[in-house]
């Protein structure tokens, strides 16, 4: 019996999109009969003309009964939302239970996880969310499914769920919120609502529209890229985020014992890293990355994945900050080609609260051997799982755990080659 809160919404053929949304899991909806009256149904309460039409017998353009096209619209929507990617929800589960991921370190399967839980605190029209009966529908996003026009969609709804976002606006500057831009400015209604496939993750191939080139391109929306030196030698191997993304950002080390025990996230500091992007291979160029550490019961591991950091500048990133010359930043390159190794992060206990944990820094090349190549300072927290999140007080109970991966995992994309580590090196 799904258990969650009904809602009054109006008639018309959204009354079939509700079945189908309810068949699919989502929640029932109440069809009340309503005067006001927009497009989708002419009857009104007082009116007791019912519409005797069959299977057989469709419904003509006078029929005041017929569907609106705004209805259609939505039947269609609701009977693909299963399968999306809001609906399935698949990404966490994609990289724990993978035959190299998290999961084979910890032995707890994902179904007893609250991961695949995971919500907002309220749906979009501010009613809070019950955990226990919980499930994705269409009033995750919208005030009234029925009239998505009405009510859009705000960034406010979409950073609910989407925190690193939302800690992302206030990390860094970005030229498209500059601009006044939304999250619905640039990602598409078809990777939102779906289209009858099942992608495992955002990253594989087709499950995203979204991409610079989308409207940066001669006859777009927005100014296609200039004509200079970077771009001549780099648009055919680099995507735009390589250059474009000021910084990636990763919560550093989660504790996955708070996690078991309170369905809720520590992890060092509780304030994301940044100042650094990796790059790795991805759609076949050059992409921004970022990287995830974990550690649970003393066993430590690291996945490493593309990441689309909003935190884009107009003007890139200097030459130097990849490659090697007078005055360079691209100190993790050099690292690696003199001793083929990267330090990622470290931790000097020399220095107290959050400044024990060194890095991550720069533009970090994930190189071929990349999982014993790239060096964390793993961590562990001293206090009980069941601990308060705080911090602040929870800071002090941090301490080094080790510096080896005891598991790594590369869900997508791949590393960068010897050949393109040889060319950034000495070009």
């Amino acid at each position: 019996m799904n258990n969650c809160k009904s809602r009054l919404v109006r008639p018309g053929l959204a009354a079939l999109a509700a079945l189908l949304l309810l068949a699919a899991g989502g929640c029932p909806q109440i069809w009340w009969p309503s005067g006001d009256t927009d497009g989708t149904n002419a009857n009104t309460p007082a009116n007791t003309n019912t519409n005797t039409n069959t299977n057989t017998n469709a419904n003509t353009p006078g029929d005041a009964n017929a569907p609106s096209a705004l209805d259609a619209l939505i039947a269609s929507v609701v009977r693909v939302f299963p399968t999306s990617l809001h609906g399935q929800r698949n990404g966490k589960e994609y990289f724990y239970s993978a035959s190299d991921g998290f999961g084979k370190l910890t032995g707890i399967p994902y179904s007893q996880l609250g991961c695949g839980r995971c919500h907002a605190a309220t749906y979009a029209d501010g009613t809070p969310v019950t955990n226990t009966v919980y499930s994705p529908s269409c009033l995750d996003c919208h005030v009234d499914p029925t009239r998505p026009k009405d009510h859009p969609v705000t960034d406010k709804i979409c950073l609910g769920c989407h925190g690193r976002q939302g800690a992302e606006q206030n990390l860094f500057s970005d030229v498209h919120r500059a601009a006044g831009m939304n999250c619905v400015d640039c990602h598409s209604v078809r990777e939102m609502h779906g289209d009858g496939k099942v992608y495992p993750t955002l990253l594989a191939a087709g499950a995203s529209d979204t991409d610079c080139s989308n409207c940066h391109v001669a006859g777009g929306t927005a100014g296609e890229p200039g004509f200079n030196v970077y771009h001549l030698l780099h648009m055919d191997d680099l995507h735009c985020s390589a250059c474009h993304v000021k910084s990636v950002s990763s919560c550093y080390n989660c504790h996955f014992e708070t996690e078991v025990a309170q369905d809720k996230k520590r992890f060092f500091g509780q304030t994301p890293r940044t100042g650094f992007k990796m790059l790795m291979n991805y759609r076949g160029k050059v992409h921004t990355a970022t990287f995830q550490a974990l550690s649970y019961q003393g066993k430590t591991f690291v996945a490493i994945a593309p990441f689309f950091g909003h935190s884009i500048t107009r003007d890139g990133i200097a030459c130097g900050d990849c490659h090697p010359r007078g005055g360079s930043t691209a100190l993790a390159l050099q690292e690696y080609m003199t001793t083929g190794k990267i330090t990622v992060t470290s931790w000097d206990a020399t220095k107290t609260g959050a400044q024990r944990l060194v890095g991550p820094t720069g533009v970090i090349p994930i190189p071929p051997d990349w999982k014993t190549a790239l060096s964390f300072a793993f961590l562990k927290y001293t206090g009980p799982a069941t601990d308060p999140i705080n911090g602040a007080a929870n800071m002090p109970l941090w301490d080094f755990l080790k510096n080896e991966a005891d598991g790594a995992h590369a869900p997508v994309g791949q590393p960068l080659t010897a050949e393109q580590l040889n060319k950034m090196y000495n070009n």
